[in-house]
């Protein structure tokens, strides 16, 4: 009587061993799922927001030219950024070749990608130079470009914002993911043997 009551007592304490294996495990494939959903949705955006392309808006052509000017005389470039003022410089050309083709000279607007959108904002806004008649072609220039880049700038962060916010996601799913692999594993595998044996009575 002693030792059937222990056995009861015994299946029973499997039985909810096993029952919560099923749990972690329903758990942690739901979280898998809600994982790799992210991950895809990750790979999506960073692809979108690569090749998205911001829009500067300019008085005319010739404040194009102005930049390309400031970008090639009136910037001092370093290691890390060569790269990117090279290819923004050769991106304001090829846009600034493209508008002489019109006898247009209105307002024009260029488009920049993310990183090229950043190097002229960092070139806007770390200069040095030498020179009253500079110093107030510069401010001309500023006056001019820095609202649009500074909006531009603005959607970019917002955009950078929202990668962030799913990067924060996946991690803690990982360590929702973790905390259930722990408990899924601490299950002996015995104890759910002797469970499926006894169902099967």
């Amino acid at each position: 009587m002693i030792l059937k009551l222990k056995m009861m007592i015994f299946n029973e304490y499997i039985k909810s061993r096993f029952f919560k294996f099923l749990k972690y495990m329903k758990t942690l494939e739901e979280l898998k799922a809600k994982r790799s959903e992210l991950e895809k949705k990750t790979e999506k955006l960073q692809t979108e927001h690569a090749s998205h392309e911001f829009s500067i808006n300019l008085e005319d052509r010739k404040m194009i030219k102005t930049i390309m000017e400031h970008l090639d005389k009136g910037y001092t470039w370093k290691t890390q950024n060569a790269a990117v003022v090279v290819t923004l410089y050769d991106k304001l050309k090829s846009q600034y070749n493209e508008s002489v083709k019109s006898d247009d000279n209105s307002a024009i607007s260029i488009k920049l990608r993310g990183h090229e959108l950043n190097g002229l904002y960092q070139a806007l806004l770390n200069v040095e130079a030498i020179g009253v008649e500079r110093a107030r072609k510069f401010i001309k220039m500023l006056t001019v470009v820095g609202e649009t880049v500074t909006d531009a700038m603005a959607l970019l962060a917002d955009m950078n914002q929202e990668i962030h916010k799913i990067h924060q996601e996946l991690q803690d799913l990982d360590k929702k993911i973790d905390e259930a692999s722990k408990v899924v594993d601490e299950i002996d595998m015995g104890d759910l043997e002797i469970v499926e044996n006894e169902t099967q009575k």
